[in-house]
């Protein structure tokens, strides 16, 4: 899991992807916090039950996700766009 984190952050970084970025370093934000944040009134199941589920979340960033699909999109539409004008050259 780590080596996919970090990989993910890597390749955020590297596409200038600042959502992808904030929202990995939230994760992990929160994932350390669920290891600080005991106090006493979870459970230490619970606990561990809140621990274990921010770590399953460290690579999830939906908001990147849907830009990056936006992207995609309108580049494979300009794609088909350039194609199209130099067919009818």
């Amino acid at each position: 899991m780590y080596e996919e984190f970090l990989h993910k952050i890597n390749m955020c970084v590297m596409c200038c992807n600042d959502t992808g970025v904030r929202e990995l370093v939230h994760n992990a934000d929160n994932w350390s916090y669920m290891h600080r944040v005991g106090n006493g009134e979870p459970s230490e199941r619970e606990q561990q039950r809140l621990t274990t589920n921010a770590f399953w979340k460290l690579c999830d960033t939906p908001e990147s996700d849907k830009e990056v699909e936006e992207r995609q999109r309108i580049y494979t539409e300009k794609k088909k766009e350039r194609e199209e004008a130099a067919k009818n050259l």
